[in-house]
Order: structure tokens, then C-alpha cells, then sequence
């Protein structure tokens, strides 16, 4: 049994108060938690509308399927309109 944990910093732009933020995060993690079955929320950075701060999490039996996974996220939030991934630390154990 493998378990990954990820967080990601997310840059925000575009956004004019807390309330958009809060819609954003909630379609984004909602999304995210639907097509990829992990463990998301938002953990850091709450009071912040230029920054969002994923916690992620997962559990398989497989290392490659965790790490791809990850990756996957990462490229799907990289690629999402006004979000930068300004960092991701990744472990998986």
C-alpha cells in the first residue's frame, strides 16, 4: 500500500474579491476530486485572493499510478484559465 501527498501554491489572477476566489476553488477541487479520486482542500492562504493552497492525497497499490496522477492534476491546474502553478511539493511513500 503506497499512500501520496501533494501541495500545490497556486497563483490567481483576475479575481477582485474573496467570494470569486471561494467559487473558483470550490468548481476547481470539485472537479479535480471527481475525475482523479483523491483527497483535496484547500489548506493554506485562506484570507489571500492572489493564492490558492491545495492539499492533496491518495492511496494505491501502485507508486506510478500516484505519481501520474499527480502530474495529471498539476497539468490540469497549469492549464486552467488565470491559474499558475507557482509550486508543488510531492511525496510519495
Amino acid at each position: 500500500m503506497n499512500v501520496g501527498s501533494a501541495w500545490i501554491k497556486i497563483r490567481l489572477f483576475g479575481l477582485t474579491s474573496l467570494k470569486e476566489k471561494r467559487s473558483l476553488s470550490r468548481r476547481l477541487i470539485n472537479h479535480i476530486r471527481k475525475s482523479h479520486n483523491v483527497s483535496i482542500s484547500e489548506v493554506d492562504a485562506q484570507d489571500s485572493k492572489d493564492f490558492l493552497v491545495l492539499g492533496i492525497s491518495m492511496v494505491s497499490n501502485d507508486k506510478n499510478l500516484i505519481h501520474r496522477t499527480f502530474e495529471l492534476i498539476e497539468n490540469l491546474i497549469e492549464y486552467g484559465e488565470g491559474l499558475e502553478v507557482e509550486e508543488m511539493e510531492k511525496e510519495i511513500w
